[in-house]
């Protein structure tokens, strides 16, 4: 699944804005959408509204606070989407249905009007890579260092999916523990850290050693996670998630690449999200103007202020971000 269309109406922190996500070259969903923006622009805020949008059409928790969306409580706040379901049983790419629904935040609560049988699909979560998901990658995302140990089966990670709990990825070090015997996760986790970082490779660990003891470095010494570096750290948390959840047909929300990244292979590295998995989109929240600039104009929402307030690339073209009255 994917996002076709987004449309934002009267939620705090954010312009209202009208976003196109279809390729004019290709027809379907952008597989990158970069969301560009100063400080305290709303990129962040808009990452999350797209997960809470997620949330009250098909919940995995259930949990979205009416009070947390709308700038005024009288006039309330809508979000308005369509969804590409090219996921969903029988369909592919070229047979995939679009799904219209909105949401309203009022003073009264949460509702939202979609098809009921999509929306069943939307919450329905398993870690079947043939189901589409949605997950959300916060800036701060850091190794656990306390003595928190998440579970790897669905029902508990499904809690943790839309979280910005910094220790949401605490099931790392046991989930690296069971690659000595999954197989076929092990390739998936191993293909793509080595998508996402240059400078590290998964190694199964030795029996009877420490499990986290699976790494070798450039000079192929044998590396722990916890003596990882940050950009080594953050690629393994994104690797380990895609392979346990079954990262496929899924939108995906990830912040900040820059704190984690090196300027000169930001543009690259995020580029290269979409091998990570097959047919997800990502929402890609950044600071760095440059990566705006690296993609087509109809796959960039910038958040950038101006003399009139924020505003967005492309304003009069068609298949391009709008602000909207």
């Amino acid at each position: 699944m994917k996002l076709s269309h987004l449309r934002v109406h009267g939620v705090a922190g954010l312009p209202n804005l009208e976003c196109d996500l279809i390729s004019p070259t290709t027809g379907r969903p952008h597989d990158l959408v970069v969301i560009s923006g100063p400080e305290a622009s709303g990129k962040t805020r808009l990452s999350g509204l797209i997960q809470a949008v997620f949330e009250t059409l098909g919940p995995y928790e259930g949990i979205v606070r009416a009070s947390d969306w709308y700038a005024d409580a009288a006039r309330g706040a809508r979000v308005e989407v369509d969804i590409w379901l090219d996921d969903a049983p029988g369909t592919t790419s070229a047979t995939a249905a679009t799904a219209q629904a909105h949401v309203d935040f009022t003073a009264t609560g949460v509702s939202f009007q979609l098809d009921r049988a999509v929306a069943r699909q939307l919450a329905r979560y398993d870690h079947d890579p043939a189901h589409g998901k949605r997950e959300y990658f916060p800036e701060d995302r850091q190794r656990s260092w306390g003595a928190r140990v998440d579970g790897l089966g669905a029902i508990e990670q499904s809690l943790l999916r839309g979280s910005k709990d910094p220790q949401k990825y605490s099931f790392v070090p046991r989930f690296l523990a069971e690659l000595r015997t999954d197989v076929a996760r092990r390739k998936t986790f191993a293909s793509g850290l080595e998508v996402l970082s240059p400078t590290v490779r998964f190694t199964p660990a030795k029996r009877g050693g420490d499990p986290t003891a699976c790494f070798t470095n450039l000079s192929r010494n044998v590396v722990t996670y916890d003596a990882l570096s940050d950009s080594e750290s953050d690629a393994v948390l994104i690797a380990a998630t895609a392979a346990l959840i079954g990262l496929n047909h899924s939108v995906v929300c990830l912040d900040r690449p820059e704190l984690h990244v090196s300027a000169d292979r930001l543009g690259p590295w995020v580029q290269s999200l979409a091998r990570l998995g097959v047919d997800n989109q990502w929402f890609v929240a950044t600071s760095e103007e440059k990566l705006g600039a690296a993609v087509d104009r109809t796959q960039h929402i910038s958040l950038g202020p101006t003399t009139q307030g924020p505003s967005l690339q492309g304003a009069s073209a068609p298949g391009r971000p709008t602000m909207v009255p």
